[in-house]
């Protein structure tokens, strides 16, 4: 793959905020041999396009850089043309060997739930006789005269009150590919891509953080109560979410078409 120049502004923007390679492989979880060769323009050891140009977008979301236009200046793939995986060959013999221990799993799991159950049985009916005749022998004894049972006194432990419920809940769905970084109480707690009907649930005392690169595709709930859309599909958009209610910090412009 050519050389497009994008690798210079990186790696310009990163030693400007003082960040070594590891921490940019820490915050985005891609091995820093990935991050080097983005560095220098070296795209042949990267492991394909798609990849390629999803290193570069997470790279300049965690510097804070609109990914767009360096992804502009990458070339797009054609998914029509990529091959698909083939399905792993698995024997016959072991299809049927897991099938007959799966059947065999499942008759002791039954056996054992029955004998279980039995043994519950025979030992309620044991003390339901043992009672009956407890009562029957006093009835005896006392000669059918009433007394007065004893006051039983029981000590009245006061139960521990429940911990009181993270006062900020906050439920993320993305209903397309959508990178997000959440942070929690002032401190950043995920960074990734969520997948189409992926969910992500958080807690904090105090606030959530959401920094998106496709605010479209991300519908929020914050203690319980559905959000409006962040955005359009593909926007930029960074919310603080606190219990009285969501702020907006800031707003992407717009990206700027691919021209490939």
């Amino acid at each position: 793959m050519a050389s497009f120049g994008i690798g210079a502004k990186l790696r310009r923007e990163r030693v400007g905020k003082g960040l070594a390679i590891d921490d940019i492989a820490r915050n985005t979880r891609i091995a820093p041999r990935f991050l080097e060769a983005i560095e220098t323009d070296d795209y042949s050891t990267l492991p394909g396009l798609v990849f390629t140009r999803n290193f570069v977008r997470q790279y300049a979301l965690t510097l804070q850089l609109d990914p767009d236009p360096l992804l502009a200046a990458l070339p797009k793939p054609d998914e029509s043309t990529a091959p698909l995986p083939k399905p792993p060959a698995r024997a016959r013999s072991s299809y049927y060997r897991n099938r007959r221990l799966r059947s065999l799993l499942f008759s002791i799991g039954w056996l054992v739930l029955a004998v279980g159950v039995g043994m519950g049985a025979y030992v309620y009916f044991t003390r339901a006789a043992r009672t009956i005749k407890d009562k029957s022998t006093g009835d005896k004894i006392t000669g059918g005269t009433s007394r007065a049972a004893a006051p039983v006194l029981h000590s009245q432990t006061a139960a521990p009150p429940p911990a009181p419920a993270a006062p900020v809940q906050v439920s993320l769905t993305a209903s397309e590919r959508a990178w997000v970084q959440l942070s929690v109480d002032g401190k950043t707690t995920f960074i990734g891509t969520l997948t189409p009907n992926e969910t992500k649930e958080i807690s904090a005392a105090e606030q959530v953080k959401v920094l998106t690169g496709n605010a479209g595709a991300l519908t929020i709930s914050l203690n319980g109560k559905t959000l409006d859309s962040l955005g359009p599909r593909g926007h930029m958009r960074e919310v603080r979410l606190t219990a009285e209610g969501p702020q907006f910090l800031s707003e992407a412009p717009p990206p700027a078409p691919d021209p490939l």
